[in-house]
């Protein structure tokens, strides 16, 4: 038990020192609770683990005995007066929809409260000597006041991604709550001697550990697997670099492509000027016609990239969904001529959805080409469906096509990446829908794929931004098919 003492204050210092590194003014406040947190296992740790062993040392002078002794003091006073205050801090300060006037008039108040509270403790008694009862129910207020203002960020949060990593934050108001019972409410009386200590208190303090290696463990597996408070670990950066390393291989083959094109026109230029000085016009008129060819084509691709890779800026008004999804089938039927490929709509949920109709009309339309492109040759269908649950509003494209293989999954959202063996494909396709629905507030998922079966990528929306209406029946698009110029889709 003494290594695991240890091991809880240096758990919660490192962790709360790692997040003040990368501090934020919403997180800096979440960063110290952690770190004052560990005052208190810091004190218990030195008067039950460490001191017990080294007390005695001949090698240990007598002051710095009793600064260790003063420090444990100082950190349990700042456990039961300091830590209250600053973890109600970081509640407020989660609250990003809060102006900053209100934010700092209730830091202000809230921290003339806690001077008080702390002046009088001081002046009325020993520092080392805690009668819990005095000040207990003055702590549950800040405990109190710093749970609701975390409960409050999270509920007024409509982005979809930030209230998902606030959810996360939820768990520090839990750890709190049992820090309030086991030592605030768990001890009656505490005076801490010379290296000894007298505790009453109902024993519920000594599960304690349980709680804060677990806290550390849940924020570490949170920080490594989706990021925490802004923060992500290495593995994530790491993800991040190779990203735009791709981006930049890509720009370096499009600029060896324009170089390659550039070459061309040249050529064909002198060729013309040639033929013109040998009294070959016709020849020459016709060289000029290959250059305009090149030329628009160059056009093409330039607008195609930045149409895809420039940042997507969006005019948000409410459209139908009905009318969304029907615009976009009937933009997309003149890709199935043949009659090999079927278009369908079917509605779980119908009604108001707040977006920018260009881009979303854009985004069902690329899906909907690289359904139609992942076809075999006898064909198949393509599906939009949409539906509703309690968080977000959706809709599905579904295609029973070749699948994405497991190796391609992580990549396919990453720019410059395709796997088609068309010249004029850029892999910008899937990138833009992904940047058009993070715009959103929402996001773009591979909702299952398998090789050989089929295909289902889902546009996820936050719930505010729909408003529904009673279903509707299904509708359906026969087209026949025709093999898509993605530089020229109509």
């Amino acid at each position: 038990m003494r290594i695991i003492y240890i091991l809880m204050f240096l758990s919660l210092w490192s962790l709360g020192l790692f997040i003040l590194l990368h501090r934020t003014r919403s997180n800096i406040w979440i960063g110290l609770t952690i770190l004052l947190g560990g005052s208190a296992s810091y004190a218990f740790s030195m008067h039950l683990s460490i001191m017990p062993v080294f007390a005695d040392a001949a090698w240990l002078p007598p002051f710095i005995s009793r600064l260790l002794y003063l420090s444990t003091v100082i950190g349990m006073n700042i456990y039961f007066f300091v830590l209250p205050y600053v973890f109600s801090m970081g509640g407020l300060w989660l609250n990003e929809r809060m102006s900053s006037r209100w934010k700092w008039g209730l830091t202000g108040l809230l921290l003339s409260g806690m001077v008080l509270l702390l002046g009088t403790h001081l002046r009325n008694g020993p520092w080392n000597i805690f009668e819990i009862g005095r000040f207990r129910w003055w702590d549950g207020m800040f405990v109190a006041i710093g749970c609701f203002f975390y409960l409050l960020a999270y509920f007024r949060e409509k982005n979809e991604l930030r209230r998902r990593s606030q959810r996360r934050t939820l768990l520090f108001p839990l750890v709190m709550i049992w820090a309030f019972m086991s030592d605030y409410v768990g001890f009656d009386y505490l005076e801490l001697g010379w290296w000894s200590f007298d505790l009453r208190s109902n024993g519920m303090w000594q599960a304690n550990f349980i709680v804060i290696l677990a806290t550390v463990v849940v924020v570490l597996f949170f920080t490594i697997r989706y990021g925490f408070l802004g923060i992500k670990l290495r593995i994530e950066r790491e993800r991040i670099d190779y990203s735009i390393r791709t981006l930049t291989m890509g720009v370096s083959i499009l600029n060896h492509s324009i170089k390659n094109e550039i070459q061309k026109i040249d050529y064909l230029a002198e060729k013309s000027r040639t033929l013109l000085s040998t009294g070959q016009s016709e020849k020459a008129v016709q060289t000029i016609g290959q250059v305009h060819g090149l030329t628009a084509h160059l056009l093409h691709m330039v607008n195609r990239i930045k149409e895809k890779a420039e940042d997507v800026v969006l005019d948000e008004n409410e459209h139908e969904v009905r009318k969304l999804l029907d615009d976009a089938l009937t933009s997309s039927g003149t890709l199935t001529e043949n009659g090999e490929v079927t278009l369908s709509v079917s509605y779980g949920a119908e009604g108001i959805l707040t977006c920018d109709a260009v881009h979303i009309r854009e985004t069902l339309s690329n899906l909907i080409r690289n359904a139609i492109d992942a076809m075999p040759p006898g064909g198949g269908v393509v599906e939009l469906h949409t539906s509703a649950i309690r968080k977000e509003f959706r809709i599905e494209v579904r295609d029973n096509g070749a699948g994405i293989p497991p190796e391609h999954l992580a990549k396919i959202f990453e720019p410059f990446f395709t796997t088609k063996k068309n010249a004029l494909n850029y892999g910008l396709g899937l990138s833009y829908c992904s940047s058009v629905m993070s715009k959103h507030g929402g996001r773009l998922s591979v909702a299952e794929s398998e090789p050989g079966k089929g295909t289902t990528i889902m546009l996820h929306f936050p719930k505010y931004k729909f408003k529904p209406e009673s279903p509707a029946p299904s509708l359906k698009f026969p087209r026949e098919h025709r093999r898509l110029d993605p530089l020229n889709p109509s």
